[in-house]
Order: structure tokens, then sequence, then C-alpha cells
């Protein structure tokens, strides 16, 4: 099927790339050779008038344009294939199927081994592959790199390729955050301030470089605050430090429980307000017809919702 130089095959190979962001990669993906690949990128570059994908840095990004064409191709890709495809029902225990989830360490240390345990009883054949989250996290599900996503619904506002693009959510789970330190740090004797907060030496944490955590959104917005000594990439691996030294970090409360015996920690009171950290289950409405797919959103919330229990009380800086 061709138009005027485009055909099924190039459709094919852009859907590809954009997913891929790599020549090599994209190549593999649908199996063909790395040259027959860059020949394709060369026709469609052709055909679109636009570069589609440019090198910023050392990776490949995809160009306004596009962006504007991951959604119909994608779509269009869907639709030719669900025309040789005969509608069939559903069943968990004998699907096999892969997907792919993107979300924070914080969070799949919340998903990841509940959902295993749900899976391995109700669905052997189906497999999730864990994606840390990065500033364009969200933006795969447009592409079709990610088929979920679990984050804050703040992420939808940072990211410009989001804008005026469809995607479905729904609530997942709810947390707050507390501040963490040693046990033995004697800096936390009596009540703790802000002021004297900016005093302590602070563990900040940024997920995928300049991702910023809620608590540096929120401290971003204060006229003064702690001095950071550590930029560390994930939660688990700032409550680690703190654990270990006189430094202290600000985390989600249902991480901080959950290590607070085995890194003897001791939790408290944030003394500045940080909104509710509202984590939210995204997805691309091209799969809201994906029985399969709908039957694991629906997996993934319930194993959230038994796996979430409510929050306990926080000690004082006694």
């Amino acid at each position: 099927m061709h138009f005027k130089g485009l055909d099924l095959n190039l459709l094919i190979a852009l859907d590809a790339l954009l997913a891929e962001r790599n020549v090599t990669r994209a190549a593999e993906r649908i199996h063909i050779s790395q040259p027959g690949m860059s020949a394709a990128l060369q026709k469609l570059r052709w055909y679109f008038k636009d570069e589609l994908l440019e090198r910023i840095g050392r990776r490949l990004e995809p160009t306004p344009r596009a962006r504007e064409l991951m959604d119909a191709v994608r779509q269009i890709l869907d639709q030719v294939k669900a025309l040789g495809e005969p509608e069939k029902a559903f069943d968990p225990r004998k699907e096999k199927r892969i997907f792919r989830l993107g979300c924070s360490t914080f969070c799949s240390e919340i998903i990841a081994l509940p959902l295993a345990l749900r899976l391995a009883a109700v669905a052997p054949g189906i497999s999730v592959q864990f994606n840390d989250i990065l500033p364009d996290t969200l933006t795969r599900l447009l592409d079709g790199g990610i088929d979920v996503t679990v984050t804050v619904g703040q992420r939808l506002t940072l990211d410009p390729a989001l804008v005026d693009r469809p995607l479905r959510d729904r609530p997942l789970f709810s947390d707050y955050m507390v501040l963490v330190a040693a046990r033995r740090n004697r800096a936390l004797e009596g009540t703790l301030d802000y002021d004297q907060l900016c005093k302590l030496p602070y563990v900040e944490t940024r997920f995928g470089g300049d991702l910023d955590s809620m608590p540096e959104q929120t401290l971003r917005q204060q006229n003064r605050r702690p001095k950071t000594q550590l930029w560390l990439p994930n939660f688990q691996q700032a409550l680690a430090v703190v654990a270990a030294s006189d430094m202290v970090t600000i985390a989600p409360s249902l991480l901080a429980r959950r290590y607070a015996d085995t890194l003897n920690l001791r939790i408290l009171d944030v003394p500045f307000h940080i909104p509710v950290l509202e984590e939210r289950l995204f997805w691309h409405p091209r799969h809201d017809g994906d029985l399969g797919h709908c039957w694991f959103r629906d997996v993934l919330t319930e194993v959230v919702a038994a796996s979430v229990g409510q929050p306990e009380l926080l000690e004082t800086a006694a």
C-alpha cells in the first residue's frame, strides 16, 4: 500500500524509531538490518520534509513534527493489526505478555512484590518490566515505549510535549512526606523548626538528572532552605545515607516506615507544608479497548490498595 512515497513498512519503521530513539535498536525491534533502517529514516525525512530525529548530546530526540506524528502512526498500525486479529475473550491464565511500567524506585518498592505474587497466582504468563522514572516517562506513553506509568499528577504540567495530549489516569495511592534521620542523631533533640532544619546537612533526592522530587519542588519556593550536602537519585539511597550519618532527608512516609526498624531511623514531622503525594496511574487512550491492558490496570489498582495501609502516627523530636 503506497501513498505517494509512503508505505506501511515505512510507518512501521517510523513507529520503531520514535519508540526506541536509536537506529540500531529500532532495526532490531522490527527485525531488519541497521542499514535498512537508516535508509528508511532517510525516506521518512524526505517524505515529511523534517529531520524527525535530531541528535541532542548523545541521544536522538523526536522533533516537534515527529511528536505530532506519534499518536497518529501508532493508531494506524494498531488498526491495521486489529484487521487480522479476530476479537477473543481475555483469559489471564493463558495470556503471555509483558507490560512495561514506568515509575520511581519508591513506587516500585510498593508495587513490585505484591504485583509479582498476584500475577504468579492468577496469570503466570504475564510479566512486568519496571522502568525508572525519567523526565520523558509520560511522553513514552505517547510513542508506545511504556504501557503504563505511575507518577504524580503534577508531572503533566512539566513536559510541554504533553500539552493537549489525551492521557487517561486514575488515582492509585497517596502518601505524605516526613523528615528522616538516624535515631542516634543528637541534632534532633527537642522540637525542630524550619530554622533549625536549615542548619542541618541535607540529602536531596532528584530523579533522572533535573527531575525534582516533591520536597525539592517545595523547597525551591522557600526564601531559605537546608544546605544540600548530597544529591541522590532515589529515596532509598537517601535513607541509607542518613542512617549512617548526621544528615537528614525528606522521604515518603510509606518508605520511611518500611525501613525505620532495619536502618534504625527516626521519623518526624516536616516543619513546613509539602503537598500530599498523589500517585496516579497513567495510560494512553489507545489501550481503552485492550482487554488485557484493562485487566492489568485493574489488577495493579487492586494490588496497591491491598498493599498500602493507613499511615502510622509520627514521632516528635523529643
